[in-house]
């Protein structure tokens, strides 16, 4: 890979390779740089290119030159991408951006997944038991409940546009990739320009449904039909109507029932009954929508009867006016599929990625030395430890975390008992979510220094990230019973005790801080946070008043002041102070996790989902991975929210919120022991905070125990009054114990409040 890329300006023999494609080390767009070309299709290439800014991979689809000047096919990629941007699923390839290289030719940003496709799966292992196939099938249906809610229908759903990858625990897990012939079915909703005219034909023969192959318009039915073909094929290993030609297959798909699925394979009934279900030839005969058929996936695999399902008999078209169709149709067959067959991503799952906020900049300097300039003071002295943790503290300045890490642990070799070093390196261990190593920094502080408030305040640090919070408090006091005028220890004692909703406590300690700190803006945020909970908002406007024009102000403190004008109503002023902390992060990852959290307080679930997928795709952070699953709960996205949670847990098996969120979808999702384990260990420590109440008390009206779940919303209640979430689950108690009257006085008091920043 050459080392200063060139910008593309097109295709020509010095610049790209004689079969027009770029070259490796082109530059895109002044950012994207070239590093493989990983597919093509009759509308362009994919190539793996590395976001320059953000150090990311992505795949970048850019239009074939030959084509850019066709204006109905440029706008077909603008489209698009306006569709795919508003699909953010865990089981669809995410589409970032739409743009331009230099001559003009326009380009899609999207995931780079490594993954082979189902069909080379199915070329491998010739048809999947189905016990390996059912989750296969479901995450596929999570997939299209999603799309569809959006009123977009894939249009070409094939086995080679569903990529497989694995979870971390080995599992099969499914990325839907190519909405490229996507269309909007609410077309008061999109462009008025008719892209895609009634008649012509998009599409792969084996998989189109019959009013696919007649040009009729389609809806989410034909996806469906889609479906069932790639399940039938999956459970049989062959294609339900393959045949010599395109015309033969699209005449089957019009006039022939499929061959009943084996019997030797161990499919279920109901399973072969679902499968003829999508494989109707009347769509209305088909489930009406794909939540009907996620249903009844989900019944298979817990083992339950699928419902019943009335089949709407209608009057059967000739055969001849279905031949002559597909005749007058296949003649466009050839075109549409060049133009647009799926492009294949290839081998593991590389993690979603975002372009940074707009204000995204590093510091270059510490104690006014770059890296490079630290570097060579290290090559001149190599045993001076003081020189590493320099560059150490540049590196954490830059959230370079590994890179920190290395330079403090270069520093302990040459000087074994460090405290600064271990001290630091302990921070960014913790940053990096790596708990035991951190801990293990900060004992050794405190064993070296007992009577010095450093450790037990870095500890308090440590505890704190695990969402430990009593332990985290019970440190930061011990921190301020020695040094009793620090103001970074009263303020970090209070932002646990906001956790566990003790706001006096945290009042307190906030104004001490702000007294000693001088007005720190940060501890003038966050009192303005702890009053914005309390709904003392004159009280919070005070100490949120800060200039835009003061570069001093930080990104979390504007994002605190868009979270009073969320709660206050003043959602301009809210976007407006979000922009500030955009511009002010030097972390992306931070930046679009605050902005996440920020619209799931604002209910917008969809567009914090969005936020927080670019977050996780930056830094494995364990709040990040529980607060996407948040968002995925209120969309109904159960399962989704489970592989979230599941990860936030694993990062940080400390945290008791994140096991009752886990507890919760568990028993949503029928796993009764799982969940009763998980909520049994979250309750396992002396204090818990209110969300985790919420949490119980979901459960136990879940499982029909509503005097008990009515006594935990009761306590959630009373040690947090100000907790929307504590009001609605209280609300749901008395209406099931038949107290109306109670019901609707916690639904108003729920109406009033806005769900929690979570800091």
């Amino acid at each position: 890979m050459q080392e200063t890329p060139q910008e593309y300006f097109g295709p020509d023999e010095k610049e790209a390779p004689s079969d027009g494609r770029l070259k490796v080390g082109a530059l895109v767009d002044g950012r994207y740089e070239v590093l493989a070309h990983i597919g093509s299709g009759g509308m362009g290439e994919v190539y793996k290119v590395l976001d320059r800014q953000t150090r990311k991979f992505f795949a970048l689809k850019m239009i074939s030159p030959q084509l850019a000047d066709k204006k109905v096919l440029a706008k077909r990629l603008e489209h698009e991408a306006q569709a795919a941007r508003t699909l953010v699923h865990g089981n669809i390839v995410s589409v970032y951006d739409v743009g331009a290289a230099a001559d003009g030719v326009p380009y899609l940003l999207m995931d780079y997944v490594e993954g082979d496709g189902l069909d080379v799966l199915l070329k491998t292992e010739a048809y999947l038991p189905q016990t390996r196939a059912l989750p296969i099938f479901m995450q596929i249906a999570e997939a299209l409940v999603h799309a569809q809610e959006k009123s977009i229908v894939h249009r070409d759903l094939k086995p080679s546009n569903i990529l497989m990858t694995k979870t971390p625990q080995g599992n099969d897990m499914v990325k839907i990739v190519d909405f490229g012939i996507a269309k909007v079915s609410d077309q008061d909703g999109a462009d008025k320009t008719k892209l895609t005219q009634t008649g012509e034909l998009l599409g792969t023969p084996l998989y189109m449904s019959p009013e696919q192959c007649t040009g009729d318009e389609l809806d989410e039915r034909s996806d469906l039909y889609s479906f069932g073909c790639i399940m039938y094929e999956v459970l049989s290993g062959k294609s339900p109507f393959a045949a010599e030609n395109s015309v033969k297959v699209i005449l089957r798909h019009l006039n022939e029932e499929p061959a009943a699925l084996p019997n030797n394979r161990g499919i279920s009934a109901d399973m072969k009954e679902v499968v003829a279900r999508c494989l109707e030839k009347h769509r209305d005969n088909r489930y009406k929508n794909a939540i009907d058929l996620h249903i009844d996936l989900e019944r298979i695999y817990d083992g339950k009867a699928i419902r019943p399902h009335a089949r709407v008999h209608k009057k059967k078209e000739s055969r001849k006016t279905f031949s002559k169709l597909a005749v007058a149709s296949v003649v466009f067959i050839g075109v549409c599929v060049s133009l647009f067959s799926a492009l294949i991503f290839f081998a593991s799952l590389a993690p979603k990625q975002a372009a940074a906020p707009s204000g995204f900049q590093k510091p270059e300097r510490y104690m006014d030395k770059t890296l490079t300039q630290w570097t060579n003071e290290i090559e001149k002295d190599p045993e001076n430890p003081e020189l590493y943790l320099n560059r150490g503290n540049l590196h954490s300045m830059r959230d370079e975390r590994m890179n920190a890490v290395d330079d403090y642990t270069e520093a302990l070799k040459l000087k074994p008992n460090y405290l600064q070093a271990l001290n630091d390196r302990a921070f960014a261990y913790m940053m990096l979510a790596q708990y035991g190593k951190a801990f293990q920094d900060a004992d050794k502080v405190i064993a070296l220094t007992p009577k010095s408030a450093a450790g037990y305040a870095r500890r308090g640090m440590i505890y704190q990230s695990c969402e430990m919070f009593p332990e985290a408090v019970a440190d930061f006091e011990r921190a301020i019973a020695i040094d009793g005028n620090n103001a970074y220890y009263l303020y970090s004692s209070a932002m646990s005790q906001v956790k566990l909703a003790h706001y006096a406590d945290a009042e307190q300690q906030l104004q001490k801080a702000i007294e000693i700190g001088d007005r720190n803006g940060t501890y003038s945020a966050n009192l303005g946070l702890v009053y914005t909970f309390q709904q003392k908002y004159p009280e919070a406007e005070e100490c949120l008043r800060f200039d835009p024009n003061d570069r001093n102000a930080r990104s979390v403190e504007w994002a605190q002041v868009a979270y009073y004008n969320l709660c206050v109503g003043k959602m301009d002023e809210a976007h407006k102070a979000l922009e500030q902390m955009k511009a002010r992060e030097t972390f992306p990852a931070r930046a679009f996790r605050m902005s996440g959290v920020f619209y799931s307080a604002a209910g917008q679930y969809e567009k914090a989902m969005q936020e927080l997928t670019s977050s996780t795709s930056l830094e494995e952070y364990p709040p990040g991975y529980r607060q996407r699953a948040i968002a995925y709960i209120n969309l109904g996205q159960a399962r989704s929210a489970l592989a979230d949670l599941k990860k936030s847990h694993q990062l940080n098996p400390k945290s008791t919120i994140t096991l009752s969120w886990l507890a919760q979808v568990e028993n949503q999702l029928g796993m009764k022991k799982e969940a009763a384990q998980h909520i049994a260990q979250a309750f396992a420590s002396k204090v818990v905070a209110p969300i985790s109440y919420v949490n119980k008390a979901t459960i136990e009206l879940e499982n029909g125990d509503a005097k008990a779940a009515l006594a935990d919303a009761n306590a959630a209640v009373k040690q947090d009054k100000w907790l929307k979430e504590g009001y609605a689950i209280r609300a749901k108690a008395k209406q099931k114990l038949g107290d109306s009257a109670g019901a609707e006085a916690d639904e108003a008091e729920a109406n009033k409040l806005i769900s929690h920043y979570d800091l």
